[in-house]
């Protein structure tokens, strides 16, 4: 009892059980700041005495420690300290420790070790493997080329006597490209040729040119050539990703993103290939084209997130959470300037510490993606992420496993059923009336069948508003759709936000303003007709040809501290959207957040907010005139609208999702049984 007392009184840190092994070095792993070599000195004491005992304790506190101390370094500094007081004491035993834990701790202190512990054992393959987890381009780049120099003597060779191209981390200076192929040579890893998940071993040539602004995308190309081991040529007879041409061989134009000048090429290796050579040339161009150093031939992407995944899943393992959640998402990466309802529910489930796999939308593959930072949050493109839904569905975890698919892409019908059989519990969360999204031109991807389907067999469908969920209903889900409205965001509101009004009678609004669904025809009448009024716009995606009344103030996105302060002076919030089946269906988060900033709304029809606090919805311009002229007198109850709001949280609805995600499929089947 009184063990069990002192390790929980409030100002002890952190303390580990009393009867943990080396548990006065898994205490040192939590003190800041941390004494590696104090840690290290007594490692090497106890190794001396009992060396499998220790290793054992050591394995143990990382393991304490990775599920305890999730969210901190503890772990990661026991695993630094270990790796290098056990190599002095045993190099072998050391890399033997070291290669357990490095690609699940990759800590950069721990990766400079073993690139030297490596470098003694001269195992120069597995220092290769290793830069993969490297997220310093200057310092992977320098101990890869050393690497390969060690390992292929050939090059140092080749180098010295100009005898064929330069390998690829040679170029040093930008270099102007011409009509004339500038080639160079780059050697593959044995352990980069191994199929992953079954696909063929798919590379990326990646790298970026100097060039006009005005450039075509086929102003220069890059050549390809392949050769085995005995530098002989290969000839396949197909490449996938590249393009056959009698002139130049395998090519493809470098298709630079006509901002940054990046470009990105992917390509399926042929069989047998060791060496590559790549030429660089002018095509089309009418200006200088120039290549610049630190263009590299690399594993693609989904190589990569196949490296990351592997690691965030032991980190799933090790986490103290009962859930895993797939967000099928569709939007953009979870960041604090565009923040959605998927992010939204994203980050609350974090906040609980359950893990999300969260699949975006991005535009091109040369845009950056968010790096998996050991934080829960793995995030993974939409184009990687078609590659690994067969993956993801046969995930073998001990979480129970939630897929909540947020948009219906035509790639769910396919793998839908594949999650159930394997244990997945599988929720449809409509967030918009996507059918009515694809009539005005913003969702052409999308298909009927495909949203009836995924309607038909998910174990759960949610819908943002009552009008939405009663059309999906007509669809005969396996139970009645449940309405899971948006909700406030926590951090919404600056810290001290506090409603102060002016002297001016301003309007506001923030959000999308897409003539697609945002009647800037009905505004600008309104403006007209309340020329005392002063309407401040904020948002993105306006049209170009608006042609505005004085007393409307186009005014650009802002953040959200920025909107807190200029929504401080409005008198009243707007929503003016289009009436019709789309803004029906519609639950808009800035509803809520119009309520944190004390302001009441008047909106253009939309039944789902009718009967929220302070706010009043019309059918045309008039009405909306009046409900304004309503409004601007006086002010909300500032007690009602933060009482509405404290049961409308985000943590509200994922609580709301959870619970479903808990009960079983209406029709009573638990598993429809797993694939072998």
């Amino acid at each position: 009892m009184l063990r069990k007392l002192f390790e929980t009184l409030p100002f002890v840190h952190h303390q580990p059980p009393i009867s943990m092994p080396l548990r006065k070095i898994v205490l040192l792993a939590i003190q800041r700041p941390v004494n590696l070599k104090n840690m290290e000195k007594l490692i090497i004491q106890k190794l001396g005495k009992n060396e499998k005992d220790t290793i054992d304790g050591l394995e143990n506190g990382i393991a304490y420690l990775r599920k305890e101390r999730f969210f901190k370094k503890d772990s990661s500094n026991l695993f630094v300290a270990g790796l290098r007081a056990v190599y002095s004491y045993n190099p072998d035993l050391g890399i033997e420790f070291g290669e357990k834990y490095i690609h699940e701790l990759p800590d950069m202190r721990a990766i400079r070790s073993m690139v030297t512990y490596y470098g003694r054992a001269q195992k120069y393959d597995e220092t290769l493997q290793l830069l993969n987890h490297v997220k310093n381009k200057n310092y992977a780049g320098e101990i890869r080329e050393k690497t390969l120099t060690l390992l292929h003597p050939e090059i140092k060779e080749e180098n010295n006597d100009n005898s064929g191209p330069e390998w690829t981390f040679s170029l040093s200076s930008p270099l102007k490209l011409n009509k004339k192929p500038q080639f160079f040579k780059h050697r593959f890893q044995s352990s980069n040729l191994e199929n992953v998940e079954g696909l063929t071993p798919e590379f990326e040539l990646y790298g970026e040119i100097k060039i006009a602004k005005f450039g075509k995308p086929s102003d220069a190309l890059v050549r390809f050539e392949f050769f085995n081991e005995q530098n002989d040529m290969i000839n396949p007879a197909r490449i996938q990703g590249l393009t056959f041409s009698n002139n130049v061989g395998w090519y493809s134009y470098l298709r630079q993103n006509s901002d940054t000048g990046e470009f990105l090429i992917s390509f399926e290796l042929p069989d047998d290939c060791t060496y590559l050579h790549v030429g660089f040339q002018t095509w089309h161009a009418k200006s200088s084209v120039k290549l610049l150093p630190g263009f590299e031939v690399r594993p693609s992407s989904i190589n990569q997130f196949q490296m990351d995944f592997n690691r965030f899943m032991a980190d799933v393992e090790h986490s103290k959470a009962e859930e895993l959640v797939f967000m099928f998402s569709g939007t953009t990466y979870v960041q604090d300037v565009r923040a959605n309802r998927p992010i939204r529910l994203t980050r609350d489930l974090m906040n609980r510490g359950i893990p999300v796999i969260f699949n975006y939308h991005r535009w091109r593959k040369t845009d950056e993606h968010p790096e998996y930072a050991g934080d829960l949050l793995f995030q993974i493109p939409i184009d990687v992420t078609k590659q690994f839904m067969a993956k993801l569905a046969t995930l073998q975890t001990t979480k129970k496993k939630i897929f909540i698919v947020s948009y219906p892409h035509p790639i769910i019908p396919k793998i839908l059923n594949r999650f159930k059989v394997n244990g997945w519990m599988n929720l449809y969360d409509a967030r918009d009336d996507w059918e009515e999204f694809e009539k005005v031109g913003q969702a052409k991807w999308y298909s009927s069948s495909v949203e009836k389907y995924i309607v038909t067999n998910c174990d759960h469908v949610t819908a943002v508003s009552w009008p939405l969920a009663n059309k999906l209903d007509a669809y005969e889900p396996l139970d009645n759709v449940h309405v899971v409205p948006n909700a406030l965001s926590p951090n919404f509101l600056s810290e001290g936000y506090k409603w102060k009004g002016s002297k001016q009678t301003k309007i506001g609004y923030f959000g999308h303003l897409t003539a697609s669904w945002f009647d800037w025809d009905s505004l600008i009448e309104i403006a007209k007709q309340r020329p005392g009024y002063l309407f401040e716009i904020i948002g993105h995606s306006a049209p170009d040809d608006l042609d505005l009344p004085d007393n409307i103030d186009l005014m650009g996105p802002k953040t959200h501290p920025e909107i807190n302060k200029i929504a401080a002076e409005w008198k009243v919030a707007i929503i003016p959207f289009k009436t019709g089946l789309l803004a029906d269906a519609v639950d808009p988060i800035k509803i809520y957040e119009y309520m944190a900033l004390d302001l009441p709304t008047v909106s253009f029809r939309m039944p789902q907010i009718d009967k929220y606090p302070y706010t009043i919805t019309v059918e045309n311009n008039e009405e909306f005139c009046f409900a304004l002229d309503e409004y601007v007198r006086y002010r909300p109850k500032r007690g009602v609208l933060k009482k509405w709001l404290a049961k409308n949280k985000w943590s509200d609805r994922v609580d709301n999702i959870l619970t479903l995600a808990s009960q079983q499929r209406p029709d009573g089947i638990i598993n429809l049984g797993v694939e072998k």
